[in-house]
C-alpha cells in the first residue's frame, strides 16, 4: 500500500452533520422537524427536482405540517454572488426556523451561504474566503438530487464573482447542515448528463483527495471507500438509471468523497476547472474532469505510487504489476471508464484553441495553492504544457 507524503503520526479530522442514509429516508424530514422544534420552514429546491414524485409528496406532507414561509426555485446552475445578494433579501422578507435545501451541488451550496447571509449583516462579496463569517446560520437541513460534491458535508459553497470573473467560496463551518437525507429515490429523475457530470466530480475528489500531501489516513479511508463505490457504480447507473441499488452506492460515494476532500486537500485538476467553468461555461463536474487523466498520467510518468492503492479497488484488475505498472493501468483503466460514460479527455470538445492556452493558465495559476498541494511538483510552465497537450489529445 502506497502511503507517500503523509505524516501518520498527527492528524486531524472533522465531521459535523448526522446523516440518514436509504431508500424512503427523506421521508423521515416532517419527524426530524418537529422533534427540533421547528415549525417555521424555508425552502431552497432546485428546478431540476420539482416533477421528482418522492419530492412532490415530501413537499406537501411540509406545507401540511409546518408554516411553509418561503419556497425558493433554484434555476441558476452557476450561481454568482449577485444572485446571492437577490435570494437572500428574498428570504430576509419574513422570518423562518430553518432552510431545508434540495438539489444538487449548486443548490446546496447556495442554501448553505443563504443560511449565513441571514444572520450576518451585507453583501454576500464581503464573505468570500474563509472563516470570514461571525454568526452561525439559521439551522440547514440538506437534500441532495445529485451524486457529486458530497455539499450535504463540507464547510464550502461556491460562488462567481461576475465582474472579475472569478469562482471562490464563502468558507465556514458555521452553515453546516445539521441534517443530510440521502435518499436514492430523490436522484433517479436526474438527467444523464447531469448522472455523469455529477459522478465523475465525485471520483475526482477522491482521487485528489487520497494523493494529496494533505491527505491523512483518516481522509484516505473515505477517498478509497468513495473511489471503490463510483467508479463500479458509474457506468452501472448509466446503463440502468432505475436500479436504486447503483443510485444508493453513487450517493453514498459522493458523500464520502466530499468528507475526504474537506478533510485532504483539492488538487491542480480542480484548479483548471474553475476558468473552464466561468469563461467557457463548462459544467463544473465536466471541467474537473476532463483534466484528472492527464494529470494522473504526468504523475504517474514523475514516480508517483499512489495510485496503486486506488487501483486494486477496481474489480477485475491485474494485481501482477510493479508500482509504475499499476499507476500506468490505473491511467488505462480511468481513460476505458471516461469512454464508457462519454467524458472527453481533450479540450477542443469546448472550443478551446491553442490562443486560449496562456489565458487559462493565467487563470488557473490564481488558485496555486490547490495545485501545491498535487503529489509531484507542477509549476506555472508545467500547466501551459499541460494544457496545450490537451488541445489535441484524444
Amino acid at each position: 500500500m502506497a502511503m507517500e507524503s503523509i505524516d501518520s503520526g498527527r492528524f486531524q479530522f472533522t465531521l459535523h452533520t448526522h446523516v440518514h442514509v436509504g431508500r424512503g429516508v427523506s421521508g423521515r424530514l416532517p419527524d426530524v422537524l418537529q422533534e427540533s422544534g421547528f415549525r417555521r420552514i424555508a425552502l431552497v429546491v432546485d428546478g431540476g427536482v420539482t416533477a421528482n414524485p418522492t419530492f412532490v409528496t415530501l413537499r406537501d406532507r411540509l406545507a401540511g405540517s409546518f408554516d411553509l414561509v418561503h419556497e425558493l426555485v433554484n434555476r441558476v446552475s452557476e450561481p454568482d454572488y449577485d444572485y446571492l445578494d437577490e435570494c437572500r433579501d428574498r428570504l430576509a422578507a419574513k422570518p423562518f426556523d430553518c432552510l431545508i435545501g434540495f438539489g444538487g451541488g449548486s443548490s446546496l451550496d447556495l442554501t448553505k451561504a443563504l443560511s449565513v447571509l441571514i444572520t450576518n449583516p451585507g453583501k454576500a462579496l464581503q464573505y468570500r474566503g474563509y472563516n470570514l463569517i461571525k454568526q452561525p446560520g439559521v439551522p440547514v437541513f440538506a437534500l441532495p438530487t445529485t451524486a457529486g460534491t458530497g455539499a450535504e458535508v463540507t464547510p464550502n459553497a461556491v460562488f462567481t464573482e461576475s465582474k472579475e470573473k472569478r469562482k471562490f467560496g464563502i468558507n465556514t463551518s458555521l452553515y453546516l447542515p445539521k441534517v443530510a437525507f440521502l435518499d436514492p429515490l430523490l436522484t433517479v429523475t436526474c438527467p444523464k448528463s447531469v448522472t455523469v457530470a455529477s459522478g465523475v466530480d465525485a471520483l475526482m475528489q477522491a482521487i485528489e483527495s487520497f494523493v494529496a500531501t494533505k491527505a491523512t489516513p483518516a481522509s484516505r479511508v473515505f477517498s478509497r471507500e468513495a473511489f471503490r463505490l463510483v467508479f463500479a457504480a458509474l457506468p452501472k447507473v448509466v446503463r440502468e438509471p432505475e436500479n436504486l441499488d447503483h443510485r444508493e452506492a453513487m450517493q453514498l460515494g459522493a458523500y464520502y468523497s466530499g468528507i475526504a476532500l474537506m478533510n485532504s486537500a483539492p488538487g491542480p485538476a480542480g484548479a483548471m476547472s474553475y476558468p473552464l467553468g466561468v469563461h467557457y461555461k463548462v459544467p463544473h463536474g465536466l471541467a474537473h474532469a476532463v483534466f484528472e487523466p492527464t494529470i494522473v498520467r504526468w504523475n504517474v510518468e514523475r514516480g508517483c505510487t499512489l495510485y496503486e492503492d486506488l487501483y486494486g479497488l477496481i474489480d477485475g484488475a491485474p494485481q501482477g504489476l510493479d508500482p509504475k505498472g499499476k499507476g500506468a493501468e490505473f491511467h488505462r483503466r480511468l481513460t476505458a471508464l471516461y469512454d464508457e460514460v462519454g467524458i472527453p479527455r481533450s479540450l477542443a470538445p469546448f472550443g478551446i484553441s491553442p490562443q486560449d492556452v496562456r489565458f487559462l493558465a493565467e487563470q488557473t495559476v490564481l488558485l496555486k495553492a490547490a495545485i501545491d498541494f498535487n503529489p509531484v511538483p507542477i509549476s506555472v510552465e508545467d500547466i501551459t504544457t499541460i494544457l496545450a497537450s490537451m488541445i489535441k489529445q484524444g
